[in-house]
């Protein structure tokens, strides 16, 4: 989903998109171990009305207006941006770098957080905007190690000196 999209579904629903697709996966997760939480219908369509939201703010709607299936709003709105094989077994973890580190809230909002980090740094927001939201948080995470490590080499230096 692009970086304008998952503000405006913020904007539009109150809800963020990342945390709703992380339950979602839970949900079905859970379901294919035989267990089906109480909500799970709820949980289930909550998302695609979400985005048939989404897609109404930026379409006109009338009588004759087709709405779109969930399958068309799901290629729309969460294709996924490729990521390149790597050559090596080796298990990757992603951890956001300390400066972006917050205490854990009841409910995190991880748009809000992103835009945030964004906001805060010294990049300029508009030309993220028409970025899927796995690149603009693989930009910050780069610029941000980039930035601790000459953090490290300058703190380095100085106890030398």
């Amino acid at each position: 989903m692009k970086l304008k999209d998952a503000i405006r579904y913020y904007e539009l629903t109150g809800s963020d998109i990342l945390t709703d697709l992380e339950i979602q996966s839970k949900y079905i997760t859970a379901l294919e171990f035989d267990y089906v939480y109480d909500d799970f219908t709820d949980v289930m369509e909550k998302l695609y009305e979400n985005l048939l939201v989404l897609w109404a703010d930026s379409h006109e709607v009338n009588d004759e207006t087709e709405m779109p299936t969930k399958e068309y709003l799901t290629g729309l709105y969460l294709a996924n941006i490729p990521k390149p094989k790597q050559e090596d077994d080796k298990e990757v973890v992603f951890e956001r770098p300390s400066r972006f580190k917050q205490k854990k809230q009841e409910q995190e909002n991880k748009t809000m957080n992103l835009v945030v980090s964004l906001v805060n740094s010294d990049m300029n927001i508009q030309q993220f905007f028409d970025f899927e939201i796995e690149l603009v948080v693989d930009i910050v995470n780069s610029v941000s190690e980039k930035r601790e490590a000459e953090e490290k080499k300058r703190k380095s230096k100085k106890r030398r000196t």
